[in-house]
This record gives C-alpha cells, structure tokens and sequence, in this order.
C-alpha cells in the first residue's frame, strides 16, 4: 500500500512537473491564437518563461499589431514579473519587481483620431457572457504595492498627421521605486524617468482615495523645447524655437474634477531662442526666472508671484506695412475685422453658454534685468540700426483687476542716451494710457539716415534733451513735449522726400547759446482710422518747421527780447518819407541780429502800391495849388477845395483823385513819386552806413509787377535767410 502511494505520489508531481514545464507554452500558444479574442489585436510572442520558485513571469519579444495586422503598434523584448501570490488571500496585491525592456510604441493621431481608438472601445464593451459580481464591500479594500518599476531603453513615437509632425523619445529610462494604493487610506507614488539630454522627469502624487483629493509634486529638469515647435504655429509665426524648461510645481486638485486643477510652483526657462519665418532672430533669453501663485485654467486665472527676464536680447523689425514682432504673434488673427458668425436665427449667444468666468491675470513683480533690443527700419533705402541697452523694467500689483497699473523703466539710447520713463495704463482698457518719459544725451546724428532720407539734410553733430507727458484717453491723444537741443548743426541738402527749410528753421530756433528751446503740444483723435500717432507727430513737426520758416521774425525777437513787430517791416503811409526816431530803433535793432547772429543774413525788401500812391500824390499837387491860390490847407477846407477842382475841371461834380490827375501834370507825379522811393531808401541805407561801417543788412527793391505791391502801403519787409543758403522750399 505505502509503495502503491509512493507511486501515485510520485507520478503526481511528474505530472504537476511536467504541466508546469510546458504550461508557458500552452498558454502562449493560447494566447496567440485568441488574442484579438483576448485584446482585440492580433500579437505575438517569442517567450513565456515562468519561475515558480521565485513566483516570476517572463515575457520574450512581444509585439501588438495595428489592425492591419502587419504594422507593429506595442513591443517589447523583456517583461519581467515578480509577485507574491499568497499575500492575495490577505487582499493584497504585491509586485516585488516589474521590468520592462525595449518598450516601443508608436502613437498616431489624425485630427481627433487615434490608432488605439478601437483598444478603448474594446476594452470599454461588456462581454455578453460576463456576469459581473456583486460588490463585495469586506473584499473590495485592496492594498497595492508595486517595487523596483523600471523601464529600460523605451521608445515612444507619436505621429501627427495633420501638422506632419513626428516627436521620438530614445533610451527613455523609467524607475519607481515605490508605488503603495490603499484604498481606506491615503496613499502616493512616485517615478522618475531621464531625457535623452540628461535632464529627467519626476513626480510625487499623495491620493485620498475616500474624498478623492490627491497632491502632487512634479520636477522636470532640461525638458527640451524644440520638440514642441510645431504646436506653437497655432498661435505664432515662428521660424524655430528652442530652450529647456526646469520646474518644480505643485499639482492639487479632485479626481473627479481633473480639469479644476491648480498649479503652482517655481520655473525657469534656460537660452530660450526664436526666430520669425524669415529664420530671423525674435528673441534670446538666456534665462526667464518665475513663480506661480496658481495657476486655475477651469476658471481662468494666472496668478504669479514673481517673472524675471535676465539678459534678454530683443529683434524688431519694421517693414513699409507690419512689425515683425506683430507678424510673428499673428496678431491680426486674435482680432478678426469679420463679425463671428452665429447660428441660423440666434443673434445672441445662447445663455448656457455664457461663461461665468472672467480672464484675470496677475503679477506681484514683473522685472526686466539688463536686457537689450535691436531695432532694425526697413522702410529706407539704406536699413537703420538703432540699440537699446541696459534695460530695466519693472512693475509691482500688475494685476487685470486693478483700476491703474504703473511700470517703470530706464535704458542706454545706442550706447550714449538715456531713457527714463513712466507707463501708465488700466488693465480693462490698455489704450487708455499715459506715457511720460524723459530722454538726455540722445546724440542727433544717429537719426542721420532719417534726416537724409525724409528731408535730405546729413545731421553733423548735436545732442538733444527731450521729456514727454502724453496721455491717450477715449482716443483723444494729449502729448505735450518740451524738446531742448544743443549745438545742433547740418550738412547740405542733397535729395530728400520732402522740401523742408529744416536748416533754416533750426538756425532761426538757436538762441543766443545756440540752445534750441521748444514745447511742441500734440493733438489728434485716434478714433478715426485713417489717423496714426506716427502721422500725427510728424505732421506737428511738420507745420512747426514751415511755420518757423514763414515767420522768422516771431523767434528772432527772442534773441533781442522785442516785440516781433519792431523786426518785421520798416512801415510809411503814402507820401511819407519821415525818418522817424521809431524806424531808426527799428534799424539798430536789425544791427544787434546781425551781431548776435552772425549767419544771418537780412534784406529790407520794399513794397508799395505806386498807383494808389500816385492818386495821393495828384491830390496833394492839386492841394499845393489851391494853398497858393488861396492861402488854405486842402485837407482843412474841403468844400473850398471842391470848388477849386470844379473851377479847374469845368465840371459840375469832381472826384477829388480823378479832378487831380487831370490838373497835374503825369510827368510831375511820376517825379515825386520816384522822389519818395528814392529817399525813403538813401535815408535808410546812409544811416546803416554811418551806424555799422560792417553791416552786409541790403536794401532791395523788388519788380513793380510784384504781386505784394498790389494794395500795399509803402513798407520794408525784413527778410531772413543763411548767409550761402538757398531757398529751400516749402513742405510736400
């Protein structure tokens, strides 16, 4: 009997031996050849190795087909499994290590399609001979532990098909140590996995399984950028983009609600660089520091403490119609000139619709440190080049529900000027700003290329001060400038878009100093579209050189202190050729600016209206005749002087002018009236000479058929040029 058991013994475990020895194979076999039944793909495997004594599965070489069955969706060369099946009967589920090697999968997207689409539904679909049990709730609170995860040499591919884009992770390394799910008790997880590059990711994430809230702490370390470039083509022009990003942040949030989640944490942005489609540089910034409060996107609310800029380098662009800066943001794209278009019949937007949301953004501290900005003009024919350097920038509370946001900044204007300034603005209506500004040492003659090409004028040397307070408001733009320039000094014109007297102008705004003091007020309504600030300040500038230009004397008068009447014109009624005390001040002080202006050339122009002088000459010859006949002034007895003219005229009614001209002789008023010119002028040019034995002042009597002599009482108009200057025109 005892050798009878010995044998059914024994036979026994051969037997058990013998299905444990070719079980792997039966159940890979099976597993093959019911796999879509199993998975709903078709797969293969090379392997199945089991260790009994060690409770370790192996898997060799397995791969899951497209639903072409010839395309590879999922392999692997090692899956390793190693358990404890007895700590199951205490509802336990513990894996002592889970290897894997040589995973490869390759995702494939097309718009909202996947190439596992069909696994989810598979998965997702009851099976009709299925019979779920019952919820079992002295069972149900299983514990799972996991140990020593670790994924080597992985390879994720994920393809998209409409952006033609395919991002490849090689030699992806995954280790969890340890992962613990309790389902009474809170329990985390946490892995780590490195990045081709050397950076890596790692997480953290504690879950309260009754309440379902979970925290979570993710690092990344160099996470590259240029893998995501295509994405950003949604909402930029980009040629390129490349960086790495390191954060530590805070993830918390419900599982039930995973799209509440809030975020906070520090980050950094390391040799962030863009280019624009031209393969033109953007930006560079070596390093963006940040932190956020939180971050709540169900809600629409970005909170930062703090975002730091160090060393940023900015390109800017212009070209005749657009920035490049504006190119690359597509920003015409976010403010569409079309209506959006709505549902046949609703003219509103239907009310659940409405979000009960509003966009809030916010900064405790935005700073800009020692950055730079290069800004390129190729709108002229030969491209400028300006820089800024050293800027600073900062703000404190920018936040969009604040009723006024305050920035400050400074800068180096091209190595030499500076720049302090002041932006003001409310974040509910950022056109509603004020802008003050002070800008020194700005030397002029780095606008030369401007100069020239706008108004053919090479600027030499000089350097300017200039302060601005401007403020839009509603649309109506209110700027006032006080611009103050030194030792300002041009070339000779040569071409120019627009025929200026800009020489001219600024010779005549020099004071004594040769300090240019102007306050220069602008005005406009930025409501109309057809009006630009651009447009608007060159146009002030515009009218304030021609309006220098037309009325020198108003700012000549300033050199001498006088009233700018006193140098306009030398003025004489008709038939008057007194050499006043009043006109020989005038002269004196035409002397003085030409003293203290010493490239200013004066000429005393002379005007008049002969004929209607000539008509007072006729009258005043008839009047010497009527004195000699009755011994009266004409002017005092008119009515005897009427009937003289009569007497004279045998007529019954006399004009006083037309009776004149026909008792005096044509020849003896063309005399007198030569007489007047003539000496008004010699007691004018005899007393330049015999004041100023140096004066170059000229006396200069224009063609009678002048059109300024038409209606004119005699006069000397002053005019005023540059010595060696010629008339450069009026503007275009």
């Amino acid at each position: 009997m005892k050798k009878l058991l010995l044998i059914i013994s024994i036979s026994l475990v051969v037997i058990i031996l013998i299905a444990m020895m070719l079980a792997p194979g039966i159940a890979r076999r099976y597993t093959i050849n019911h796999s879509k039944e199993l998975f709903g793909r078709q797969i293969d495997l090379d392997k199945i190795k089991i260790n009994y004594f060690t409770s370790t599965i192996r898997l060799i070489n397995f791969k899951m087909y497209e639903t072409n069955e010839q395309d590879v969706f999922v392999s692997f060369d090692t899956l390793l499994v190693n358990t404890e099946p007895l700590r199951l009967f205490n509802d336990e589920l513990v894996v002592e290590e889970f290897y894997l090697k040589g995973l490869q999968t390759r995702i494939i997207q097309n718009d909202s399609v996947f190439n596992f689409d069909d696994l989810i539904a598979f998965f997702n679909s009851p099976s009709d001979t299925t019979v779920m049990p019952e919820a079992d709730t002295a069972t149900s609170n299983y514990k799972f532990e996991f140990s020593k995860i670790a994924i080597k040499e992985a390879k994720f591919s994920y393809e998209d098909i409409p952006l033609n884009k395919t991002l490849t992770t090689k030699d992806l390394n995954l280790e969890i140590p340890y992962i613990s799910w309790d389902q009474q008790h809170a329990s985390q997880a946490g892995l780590k996995f490195y990045f081709e590059n050397g950076g890596f990711f790692q997480s953290k994430i504690e879950v309260d399984p009754n309440s379902g809230n979970f925290n979570a702490l993710v690092s990344i370390s160099q996470l590259e950028l240029e893998p995501f470039y295509e994405y950003t083509l949604d909402y930029a022009n980009l040629g390129s983009l490349s960086g790495s990003l390191s954060t530590s942040l805070t993830l918390s949030g419900n599982l039930d609600y995973p799209e509440q989640i809030l975020v906070s944490g520090p980050f950094d942005l390391f040799n962030l660089k863009t280019t624009d489609e031209r393969q033109m540089p953007l930006a560079d910034i070596p390093h963006i520091h940040g932190r956020l409060k939180q971050i709540d996107y169900y809600h629409e609310r970005y909170a930062f403490d703090s975002l730091t800029l160090y060393d940023p380098y900015f390109y800017v662009e212009f070209y005749d119609s657009t920035i490049n800066v504006i190119e690359a943001l597509d920003y015409y794209s976010y403010f569409p000139d079309e209506e959006m278009e709505m549902p046949e019949g609703q003219t509103e937007p239907a009310s659940d619709t409405i979000s009960e949301t509003s966009l809030f953004y916010g900064f405790d501290n935005l700073q800009i440190v020692n950055g730079s900005m290069e800004l390129v003009d190729k709108t002229t024919p030969e491209p400028f080049t300006y820089n800024l350097g050293k800027i600073e920038m900062s703000t404190d509370s920018l936040y969009s529900d604040k009723d006024w946001v305050t920035i400050y900044a400074n800068m180096i204007l091209n190595n030499r000027g500076k720049l302090v300034a002041e932006l003001g603005y409310y974040p509910d209506d950022p056109m509603d700003l004020s802008v003050n500004y002070v800008i020194t040492d700005f030397l002029l003659s780095d606008l030369n290329i401007y100069s020239r090409y706008y108004m053919g004028f090479p600027i030499l040397y000089g350097d300017m001060y200039y302060k601005s307070e401007t403020k839009i408001l509603k649309g109506q733009l209110t700027s006032n400038n006080k611009l103050v320039i030194h030792n300002a000094e041009l070339g000779d014109k040569g071409g120019g878009l627009y025929k200026l007297p800009l020489k001219f102008a600024l010779f005549l705004l020099k004071d004594r100093n040769g300090v240019i003091d102007l306050d220069i007020p602008v005005r406009g309504d930025l409501n109309d579209p057809s009006v630009k600030i651009g447009k608007i300040v060159w146009q002030t500038l515009k009218n304030l050189i021609v309006k220098v230009a037309a009325a020198p004397f108003d700012f000549l008068a300033g050199v001498i202190s006088v009233d700018p009447k006193d140098i306009k014109a030398i003025e004489y009624n008709y038939l008057d050729t007194a050499f006043t005390a009043n006109r020989q001040r005038q002269l004196d002080l035409l002397l003085e600016l030409e003293l203290k202006k010493a490239e200013l050339e004066i000429e005393l122009v002379y005007f008049n209206d002969v004929d209607k002088e000539k008509q007072q000459i006729a009258v005043d010859e008839a009047g010497k005749l009527f004195e000699q006949e009755t011994g009266k002034n004409y002017q005092s007895d008119e009515k005897g002087f009427i009937d003289f003219l009569k007497t004279r005229t045998a007529a019954d009614s006399v004009d006083f002018v037309a009776a004149s001209q026909q008792i005096i002789p044509v020849a003896t008023i063309d005399s007198v009236a030569l007489e007047l010119q003539k000496y008004r002028r010699q007691s004018i040019e005899n007393y330049l000479a015999k004041t100023s034995d140096s004066t170059n002042i000229k006396v200069f009597i224009p063609d009678p058929k002048s059109p300024k002599n038409v209606g004119a009482e005699p006069h000397f108009e002053v005019k005023y040029s540059m010595k060696g200057s010629t008339p450069e025109g009026n503007s275009e």
